[in-house]
């Protein structure tokens, strides 16, 4: 499922024209304004939302060429656009408009409208004006306050009819300078908030979603009554719910195709989990997901049989496909709505800013299994991390349940790599077994099937060697390669050639060399915000080590062990006999880290790297 978030393009502006950091220093927004105000349409749409901006911008120091970039689609109209450079109206103003795309995938319903604003001397400014309207106040539901750049004033007017009733829920104002005024008049309530003196937009990779860290107000459209005759909107979570039933059903699903289809997958197959099974893993493996969160999209699913023919589909598509597949073998599969980790709401604020996925539901024997076709290479049973623990609208009829997909420890998510191994002369020599779980596994396989057939043990042994030639792998084995509901698993044999020093009696080794984590610090004076590893992490690392005969450790590493509630870090020697067992497990509890926990963190990884660092002495 698919939203526009309003008033928030500038933010997205860095995916679709070129922009440069330097120009956060060297541009200032001196004055913004901005009016969204219900008005009376007509028929079709009888409740519209005018929406007046204009946005003055200074240039501090160079001159440069400030890209400028405003979405709309068939439910958003651009009805004016005025450009003033130092007060005078831009001469030769060429705008252009294209399909908005992310990473090459295009939306049919979703447009750009983009021009350069040239701010040719240092003290120039530019004035930019926007007139929009919105035709359906559905699709209006949020209100970003801050800018790309530093703004010293900006100024957001709700002009509200006594005709309209609104919620509004305000969103991260804590450290901002944002103030509040309510004006009700005899017709309308206005509600006005300035935020003066506040920083550009932080862009920082993996980071939590806009309504998590911008300031910014949610907006509910309950009803209005512009004649007396009132329409109801998302006055309780109901109405948002019967209003995508309501497009559902518009759907011409084609059942006989789609029996054919389901049939011929479960073919042979009794028992009805072994058949969605089945069902699931076809539709992950043969229809392309080309959607993306938080784009520009109609609500209504693409009919299942355009979905099954053409190959491709959103999020809402392959959800409708799959759901009406299992239907047609006489399963209960219902559609759900839900919004990921990327979205601070939930449904107790009904608003079209709330979802932004659709997946599947199977109900049997009272108990409810959630199926994402759109995450390629996880397993029935597995849970993304992007949508663990969310509240999902389940269709139920008329009628709607809501629950909230399971959550997963990091447990789900296991890597675990066993070494079996003995010392000839300066070598290891043994057998590795690794075994990915969960989202590691979907990871890896999303790795490998990225590549050529021909060419996937060739990039296996990359990464497994590091492009360390004294690394040799042998028989290599790839077990579950293609099939996502069980673990994905290798095998091989290891020669690590000059692993070990050898001075007089005593042989020197580095057991671990793969380091898991050590790199992973951050710049406590750069960085701003939360960061988020992609999912809670479990990685375990084992080497067995036989001894040769006569040979015994000296004095064993110290062992590690950090616990935090987020993280864990422990590293352990035990020597038994003739062999010695290192382990080394690292578990991300959770997935955020926030910035005051950053120095714990690089002080933790301090210690890990100690660990590794620290070589093992046996003595002969």
């Amino acid at each position: 499922m698919l939203k526009f978030l309003i008033n928030f393009t500038l933010f997205c502006s860095c995916t679709l024209l070129a922009f440069s950091q330097d120009d956060k220093k060297n541009i200032t927004i001196q004055n913004a304004t901005e009016e969204y105000r219900f008005v009376k349409g007509n028929t079709a749409n009888p409740v519209q939302v005018k929406i007046k901006t204009s946005t003055t911008y200074s240039c501090n120091e160079y001159r440069t060429s400030l890209p400028v970039v405003e979405q709309y689609n068939e439910q958003i109209e651009i009805n004016d656009v005025e450009v003033r450079i130092n007060g005078d109206k831009l001469k030769n103003f060429r705008p252009a408009t294209d399909y908005y795309s992310v990473d090459g995938i295009f939306y049919s319903d979703a447009r750009i409208y983009y021009f350069s604003l040239p701010l040719d001397k240092k003290g120039a400014e530019g004035e930019v004006k926007f007139e929009k309207t919105i035709l359906d106040p559905r699709y209006f539901t949020n209100i970003f306050f801050t800018e790309t750049y530093f703004t010293k004033k900006k100024e957001i007017n709700l002009v509200v009819p006594k005709w309209m009733k609104i919620e509004i829920k305000e969103y991260n104002f804590d450290g901002y300078k944002i103030s509040k005024k309510i004006t009700k008049n005899a017709d309308e309530d206005i509600y006005t908030y300035t935020l003066t003196n506040a920083p550009g937009i932080e862009r920082e990779e993996d980071a939590p979603g806009p309504t998590y860290i911008i300031p910014h107000i949610l907006i509910m459209n309950k009803y209005a009554e512009p004649d007396g005759q009132r329409i109801t909107y998302f006055n309780t979570l109901a109405d948002q719910y019967g209003w995508y039933h309501q497009l559902v059903k518009q759907v011409d699903n084609d059942v006989v195709p789609l029996k054919a289809k389901a049939e011929e997958i479960t073919k042979g197959l009794s028992a009805d989990m072994e058949k969605v099974k089945a069902l699931y893993k076809w539709t992950q493996e043969n229809i392309r997901y080309i959607a993306y969160e938080d784009g520009i999209a109609g609500f209504k699913p693409d009919k299942a049989q355009e979905v099954l023919r053409k190959k491709y589909g959103d999020c809402k598509g392959m959800a409708n496909l799959l759901t009406q597949m299992i239907r047609s073998i006489g399963l209960d599969a219902r559609l759900c709505w839900l919004g990921t980790n990327h979205i601070a709401y939930d449904y107790s604020t009904p608003s079209l800013g709330v979802d932004n996925h659709c997946i599947s539901a199977w109900i049997s024997g009272g108990k409810t299994y959630f199926l994402d076709a759109t995450e390629k290479y996880i397993g029935f049973g597995e849970t993304a991390e992007r949508i663990q623990g969310r509240q999902v609208l389940i269709e139920d009829g008329d009628k709607y349940m809501l629950k909230n997909i399971p959550t997963h420890d990091q447990l789900q998510n296991t890597a675990y790599e066993k070494r079996t191994l003995a010392i000839d002369g300066n070598n290891l020599v043994g057998k590795v077994v690794k075994t990915w779980k969960g989202e590691s596994k979907e990871w890896m396989l999303q790795s490998l099937h990225g590549i050529k057939r021909e060419k996937q043990e060739d990039a296996l042994r990359l990464y497994l060697t590091g492009g360390n030639n004294s690394y040799q792998i042998t028989d290599l084995k790839i077990i579950n390669l293609d099939d996502y509901n069980k673990d994905l698993k290798i095998e091989y044999n290891l020669l690590y050639k000059d692993a070990a020093t050898t001075f007089d009696k005593d042989i020197y080794l580095e057991l671990d060399n793969q380091k898991s984590f050590s790199k992973i610090k951050f710049d406590t004076a750069d960085r701003k915000l939360p960061y988020e590893f992609p999912y809670k992490d479990h990685t375990v690392y084992e080497v067995e080590l036989q001894l040769p005969q006569g040979a015994k450790p000296a004095e064993l590493p110290a062992n590690l062990k950090i616990d935090s509630p987020e993280y864990s870090m422990n590293g352990t020697y035990i020597a038994d006999k003739n062999k010695i067992t290192y382990r080394r497990e690292v578990m991300l509890k959770k997935t955020k880290l926030d910035p005051k926990r950053f120095i714990n963190w690089n002080a933790d990884i301090t210690k890990l790297n100690e660990f590794y660092n620290t070589q093992l002495t046996v003595t002969k």
